[in-house]
């Protein structure tokens, strides 16, 4: 059987070896693929979740605790109201008639299902878009009490 010649490497000729390219990554593209995965994440945990038990919520020592639908609810509406903080490049007061309104609206397992999908998709469309330039750029935060926050 022949033997094969080796090649010389960088190495064995004293060049210096060249380094493959690491191709720079989109933060915002980067980031709503994150989001895109926990949203689903979270979408496929409620929907598995028996609808006896999606609703069900502990209590101790009196107090009603938050179920799960409730939290996954918390979840949408909170994440159209970054996608329009991101949209706009600033963010929004919250209102929290609104956000008992439209929690309430669609307080079933189907109805959470799909706005959590759709709001999941806005809020990862809304930073996909973001300008890289604008990232860690200052921003009043409503939430607490008008603070500069990035």
């Amino acid at each position: 059987m022949p033997r094969h010649r080796r090649t010389k490497t960088a190495h064995h000729t004293g060049e210096k070896e060249k380094k493959p390219k690491m191709s720079a990554i989109n933060l915002p593209q980067f980031l709503a693929s994150k989001i895109r995965n926990a949203g689903k994440a979270l979408h496929d945990a409620i929907a598995k979740m028996p609808d006896d038990r999606v609703a069900w919520h502990a209590e101790t020592e009196g107090n009603k605790g938050r179920d799960a639908l409730d939290q996954a609810l918390e979840c949408a509406y909170l994440n159209e109201w970054v996608a329009q903080g991101y949209r706009t490049g600033e963010m929004p007061s919250i209102n929290w008639d609104d956000y008992k309104v439209k929690t309430n609206a669609r307080r079933t397992k189907a109805d959470c299902l799909a706005w959590l999908q759709s709001s999941t998709e806005a809020l990862a469309s809304a930073i996909a878009s973001f300008p890289q330039d604008k990232i860690g750029d200052a921003t009043k935060d409503p939430v607490h009490d008008g603070k500069a926050t990035t």
